[in-house]
Protein backbone atom coordinates (compact mmCIF):
# COMPACT_ATOMS: atom_id res chain seq x y z
CA UNK A 1 0.00 0.00 0.00
CA UNK A 2 1.82 3.20 -1.35
CA UNK A 3 0.57 6.88 -1.79
CA UNK A 4 1.14 7.38 -5.14
CA UNK A 5 0.28 11.12 -5.37
CA UNK A 6 3.28 13.38 -6.50
CA UNK A 7 2.24 16.90 -6.23
CA UNK A 8 0.32 19.14 -4.00
CA UNK A 9 -2.72 19.28 -5.90
CA UNK A 10 -2.93 15.27 -6.21
CA UNK A 11 -2.41 15.25 -2.86
CA UNK A 12 -5.09 17.23 -2.39
CA UNK A 13 -7.51 15.44 -3.82
CA UNK A 14 -6.26 12.07 -3.01
CA UNK A 15 -8.67 9.65 -0.75
CA UNK A 16 -7.09 8.36 2.24
CA UNK A 17 -6.75 4.33 2.35
CA UNK A 18 -8.34 2.21 4.73
CA UNK A 19 -5.31 -0.33 5.88
CA UNK A 20 -6.97 -3.59 7.18
CA UNK A 21 -3.02 -4.30 9.18
CA UNK A 22 -0.26 -3.00 10.84
CA UNK A 23 1.95 -4.01 7.65
CA UNK A 24 -0.39 -1.88 5.44
CA UNK A 25 -0.58 1.06 7.34
CA UNK A 26 3.48 0.86 8.06
CA UNK A 27 4.18 0.61 4.10
CA UNK A 28 1.37 3.80 3.75
CA UNK A 29 3.70 5.84 6.34
CA UNK A 30 6.39 4.86 5.06
CA UNK A 31 5.78 5.85 1.59
CA UNK A 32 4.74 9.33 2.49
CA UNK A 33 7.52 9.90 4.81
CA UNK A 34 10.82 8.50 3.17
CA UNK A 35 10.58 10.58 0.07
CA UNK A 36 11.17 14.35 -1.02
CA UNK A 37 8.46 16.70 -0.57
CA UNK A 38 8.26 20.49 -0.85
CA UNK A 39 6.14 23.16 1.53
CA UNK A 40 3.06 22.15 0.41
CA UNK A 41 3.30 18.39 -0.34
CA UNK A 42 4.56 17.62 3.20
CA UNK A 43 0.79 19.35 4.60
CA UNK A 44 -0.86 16.34 2.69
CA UNK A 45 1.53 13.77 4.03
CA UNK A 46 0.89 14.24 7.55
CA UNK A 47 -3.04 14.53 7.15
CA UNK A 48 -2.93 11.70 4.56
CA UNK A 49 -0.83 9.82 7.23
CA UNK A 50 -2.71 10.52 9.92
CA UNK A 51 -6.59 9.81 8.34
CA UNK A 52 -4.51 6.43 7.32
CA UNK A 53 -4.04 5.44 11.09
CA UNK A 54 -7.32 6.89 11.72
CA UNK A 55 -8.92 4.65 9.25
CA UNK A 56 -7.03 1.61 10.65
CA UNK A 57 -7.76 2.09 14.21
CA UNK A 58 -11.39 2.21 13.61
CA UNK A 59 -11.29 -0.76 11.48
CA UNK A 60 -9.38 -2.62 14.31
CA UNK A 61 -11.88 -1.19 17.30
CA UNK A 62 -14.78 -1.57 15.04
CA UNK A 63 -16.04 2.11 15.57
CA UNK A 64 -19.79 3.44 14.67
CA UNK A 65 -19.86 6.26 13.00
CA UNK A 66 -20.83 8.23 15.85
CA UNK A 67 -17.52 6.89 17.68
CA UNK A 68 -15.35 8.28 14.76
CA UNK A 69 -17.13 11.41 14.65
CA UNK A 70 -16.71 11.72 17.84
CA UNK A 71 -12.44 11.17 17.80
CA UNK A 72 -12.19 13.04 14.67
CA UNK A 73 -13.52 16.35 16.70
CA UNK A 74 -11.23 15.39 19.63
CA UNK A 75 -8.44 15.61 17.60
CA UNK A 76 -9.15 18.98 16.21
CA UNK A 77 -9.52 19.89 20.05
CA UNK A 78 -6.35 18.80 21.25
CA UNK A 79 -4.27 19.59 17.67
CA UNK A 80 -5.71 23.28 17.46
CA UNK A 81 -5.54 23.77 21.85
CA UNK A 82 -9.46 24.32 21.65
CA UNK A 83 -10.03 23.81 25.51
CA UNK A 84 -13.65 26.39 25.40
CA UNK A 85 -15.25 24.51 22.31
CA UNK A 86 -15.80 25.01 19.10
CA UNK A 87 -17.98 24.37 15.93
CA UNK A 88 -17.42 23.48 12.38
CA UNK A 89 -20.17 25.21 10.04
CA UNK A 90 -20.56 23.74 6.41
CA UNK A 91 -20.41 26.45 4.06
CA UNK A 92 -22.29 24.39 1.09
CA UNK A 93 -25.27 24.52 3.62
CA UNK A 94 -25.77 28.08 2.70
CA UNK A 95 -27.10 26.51 -0.69
CA UNK A 96 -30.28 25.39 0.95
CA UNK A 97 -32.91 28.17 2.57
CA UNK A 98 -33.82 25.85 5.07
CA UNK A 99 -30.51 26.12 6.92
CA UNK A 100 -30.32 29.93 6.88
CA UNK A 101 -31.19 30.26 10.71
CA UNK A 102 -29.49 30.90 14.13
CA UNK A 103 -29.03 27.32 14.66
CA UNK A 104 -26.60 26.59 11.60
CA UNK A 105 -25.39 29.96 11.10
CA UNK A 106 -25.25 31.49 14.44
CA UNK A 107 -24.51 35.24 15.12
CA UNK A 108 -22.01 36.27 17.75
CA UNK A 109 -24.46 37.39 20.09
CA UNK A 110 -25.72 33.78 19.79
CA UNK A 111 -22.66 32.47 20.64
CA UNK A 112 -21.77 34.53 23.66
CA UNK A 113 -25.18 33.64 25.20
CA UNK A 114 -24.93 30.30 24.41
CA UNK A 115 -21.85 29.57 25.78
CA UNK A 116 -22.14 32.37 28.57
CA UNK A 117 -21.81 30.36 31.57
CA UNK A 118 -18.03 28.55 30.24
CA UNK A 119 -16.76 31.95 28.92
CA UNK A 120 -17.63 33.86 32.51
CA UNK A 121 -15.62 30.53 34.35
CA UNK A 122 -12.77 31.28 31.62
CA UNK A 123 -12.56 35.28 31.99
CA UNK A 124 -12.93 34.91 35.83
CA UNK A 125 -9.58 32.79 35.64
CA UNK A 126 -7.96 34.67 32.94
CA UNK A 127 -8.47 37.97 35.01
CA UNK A 128 -6.46 36.05 38.07
CA UNK A 129 -3.80 35.85 35.53
CA UNK A 130 -3.80 39.11 33.93
CA UNK A 131 -0.97 41.51 34.65
CA UNK A 132 0.16 45.05 33.78
CA UNK A 133 1.00 43.67 30.02
CA UNK A 134 -2.52 42.97 29.57
CA UNK A 135 -4.58 45.13 27.06
CA UNK A 136 -7.07 47.36 29.31
CA UNK A 137 -9.88 46.33 26.39
CA UNK A 138 -9.32 42.66 27.06
CA UNK A 139 -9.39 43.26 30.56
CA UNK A 140 -12.84 45.17 29.81
CA UNK A 141 -14.29 42.67 27.93
CA UNK A 142 -13.15 40.00 30.87
CA UNK A 143 -14.90 41.79 33.13
CA UNK A 144 -18.18 42.17 31.00
CA UNK A 145 -18.39 38.12 30.31
CA UNK A 146 -17.42 37.58 34.79
CA UNK A 147 -19.94 39.56 35.34
CA UNK A 148 -17.45 42.20 36.82
CA UNK A 149 -18.21 45.66 36.13
CA UNK A 150 -15.91 46.94 33.61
Amino acid sequence: MKEKAKTEEEMRITKAPWPKNHRQLSEYIKSLTERDHDYGTCVYAMSLAATATFNYVAHRLGCTGFQASCADMDILRRTRHLESGFRIIDYNKLLYPQYINSEHFPSVTDLLAEHKDRLAEQATENLKEADEFTSEVVVAHWKKLAGCEA
